[in-house]
């Protein structure tokens, strides 16, 4: 059975080949490919990450915006280069080297190549090369055969029952296990509990022995 990370890794080698091929690359062993497929992997998520940190920091619901993103793009040391923060106030003058060049790039003619490669044709084409390689493979319609997995639309939720009991759904078993795990505290205990710490608040008779 195919794992989570072995599926994912494999559906990022083609974008880390078509990188290379638009660098200039056109052959690799499978073992550089995979370190280069991994290296990127986990720059994402560390990006990911970051991006995720930075919205929960700085917003009370469950959003990111454009600062987050570009907040963690400086953590990641993608905006590069860029003056600290006190001497930037300093001068009284926001240092965009990074965020320009990085616009240059992504609207350059590195960028502008690899979108060539990837879209199958250039700036004209419509479709990457993942929606051309499925219906390349796939006799008959896209939505019927990859729905419900990573690569298609997400299938409409379902109850899943369970058999052999007296539960007859997942949620009414988490709903009783939550029931279970936060009993209903007994009144009488707490009664009784109220009723001795209540006893350091009269005068205690002496006992005679």
């Amino acid at each position: 059975m195919t794992t989570p990370q072995a599926l994912h890794h494999s559906l990022l080698r083609p974008c880390v080949l078509h990188i290379l091929r638009a660098a200039g690359y056109h052959s690799t062993r499978p073992s550089v490919l995979d370190a280069f497929t991994d290296l990127a992997a986990r720059y994402m998520y560390a990006l990911a990450q970051s991006t995720a940190s930075h919205a929960a920091i700085n917003h009370t619901g469950l959003e990111i915006t454009i600062q987050d993103v570009r907040m963690a793009m400086q953590d990641c040391a993608l905006l590069v280069p860029e003056k600290v923060l006190e001497d930037q106030e300093f001068d009284g003058e926001e240092d965009t080297r990074g965020v320009d060049a990085f616009l240059a790039w992504a609207t350059g003619k590195a960028n502008r190549e690899i979108r060539r490669v990837a879209l199958e044709g250039g700036d004209g084409a419509k479709e990457d090369y993942l929606t051309v390689l499925k219906k390349k493979h796939s006799a008959t319609d896209e939505d019927s055969r990859y729905t419900g997995t990573i690569l298609g639309k997400p299938a409409e939720p379902r109850t899943i029952k369970v058999e052999g009991g007296e539960i007859s759904s997942v949620q009414e078993w988490a709903k009783r296990l939550k029931t279970s795990s936060n009993p209903t505290p007994d009144i009488s205990s707490r009664r009784q509990s109220s009723a001795l710490s209540s006893l350091g608040e009269s005068p205690i008779e002496e006992m005679e022995f």
